[in-house]
This record gives structure tokens, C-alpha cells and sequence, in this order.
């Protein structure tokens, strides 16, 4: 996925991402090769409903996924 094509579904998806249960935070960066999106949720069960609901049908079949454990977070 690119930044045009993030910017494209990012438009329809991100108003709804923010009524999501156990949506906390979304941040996406272009990095070498690419365009990243990371989120953090409450629990792997309420984004792994968002992404298979909203996410899937809405980008590119070959973005890949990797969902990992967060130990920490700290904020202001």
C-alpha cells in the first residue's frame, strides 16, 4: 500500500476506527519499500474484529499483518 492509496481508505475507515471498543491509537508512516500502519487496541479480539469487518474488504489483498503483544505503554 502506498500513501495515496492509505489516504484513499483512510478517509472512509478512520471515522469509524474511532468508535471502535478498544481502539486506542492509530499512526501511519511511509517507510523504505512502503507505507506502514500501526494501532493499538485493548485486545487482540477487538481489532482482529475491526480488521476483518472494515480493514479486509476496504485495502489491497497482499498488505501483510503482524499482530504483536504490547508490554507497555506510556503516555504524557
Amino acid at each position: 500500500m502506498d500513501e495515496a492509496a492509505y489516504d484513499q481508505s483512510a478517509s472512509q475507515l478512520i471515522p469509524q476506527l474511532k468508535q471502535q471498543p478498544g481502539f486506542l491509537y492509530h499512526v501511519a508512516f511511509a517507510e523504505s519499500g512502503g507505507f506502514t500502519v500501526s494501532e493499538i487496541w485493548e485486545s487482540r479480539e477487538e481489532h482482529d474484529r475491526w480488521f476483518d469487518e472494515y480493514v479486509k474488504p476496504n485495502v489491497p489483498a497482499e498488505i501483510s499483518v503482524e499482530v504483536l503483544d504490547v508490554h507497555n505503554i506510556v503516555t504524557p
